[in-house]
C-alpha cells in the first residue's frame, strides 16, 4: 500500500472522478446484457461514488478542525498580546489606549495601535510606564518565548511577527535598547499578527464570516 501513500486526497478524488465518469458512460452506452456491464459497471459505479462522498466530507471535517485548532492558538497568542497592551499604558489618555483587541475588530485595532504609535514617536514614554514595560518584559519574555511552536503552527507571517514580538520583549527585559524604540516595534508587530489574522480569518468570530 506505499503507492496509496503516494497519492494526495486531491489526486484521488480526481482519479475516482474519472473512473465514475468512465464507467457511468460504459453503462449507458454499452450492452447491458453483458455480464461486466450489467453487473460489475454498477457495482464499480457505485464503489466511486461513495468514496468521493467519503473523502469529500472528510475533507470538509478536517478543514473545519483545522480552523478551530487554529482560532483556538491564535486566541491563545493574542491573550498575552491583550495583556501588553491593557496594562502597560494606563497613564495615557483614554482615547490612545487601544480597547479589547479582538480580531473581528481588525480595522478599530489598526487605528487605535496607529494612535498609539504616533503618540509615543512623537511624546516617547513616561517612566512609569517605561518601568512597567520593562516589569512586564523580565517577567513574560521566557512564556513569549515558549510559545513560538504555537505560533509556528499558524501562518508564515504569524510566526514572523512572534519572533519579532519575542526579540524586542528580550531586548527590553536585557536593557539592551531603549524601551520607546522596542515598544514601537512591538506594536508595529502586533499589526502584523493582527492583519495575519484577519487576512486569513483565524480569530474568534471568523467561523461565521
Amino acid at each position: 500500500m506505499k503507492w496509496f501513500t503516494k497519492i494526495d486526497q486531491k489526486k484521488f478524488s480526481f482519479i475516482l472522478l474519472a473512473l465514475l465518469f468512465i464507467f457511468l458512460g460504459i453503462g449507458f452506452f454499452c450492452d447491458t446484457n453483458s455480464y461486466f456491464v450489467g453487473n460489475l459497471t454498477p457495482e464499480i459505479t457505485g464503489v466511486c461514488l461513495e468514496l468521493l462522498i467519503i473523502i469529500w466530507v472528510f475533507d470538509k471535517w478536517q478543514e473545519i478542525n483545522k480552523k478551530k485548532k487554529l482560532i483556538s492558538l491564535e486566541r491563545r497568542l493574542r491573550e498575552y498580546l491583550i495583556f501588553f497592551l491593557k496594562h502597560n499604558f494606563k497613564t495615557l489618555p483614554q482615547e490612545l489606549r487601544v480597547g479589547k483587541f479582538f480580531g473581528i475588530d481588525h480595522a478599530k485595532n489598526i487605528d487605535q495601535l496607529d494612535a498609539l504609535l504616533k503618540y509615543i514617536r512623537e511624546n516617547g514614554l513616561s517612566e512609569k510606564e517605561v518601568m512597567s514595560i520593562q516589569e512586564h518584559c523580565i517577567r513574560e519574555s521566557s512564556t513569549l518565548d515558549n510559545l513560538l511552536p504555537v505560533a509556528s503552527e499558524l501562518t508564515n507571517d504569524h510566526f514572523k511577527a512572534w519572533c519579532r514580538i519575542v526579540y524586542f520583549v528580550n531586548c527590553i527585559a536585557k536593557s539592551s535598547e531603549p524601551v520607546s524604540k522596542s515598544t514601537i516595534d512591538i506594536i508595529q508587530n502586533i499589526k502584523r499578527f493582527d492583519t495575519a489574522s484577519f487576512d486569513k480569518k483565524l480569530y474568534v468570530g471568523a467561523e461565521n464570516v
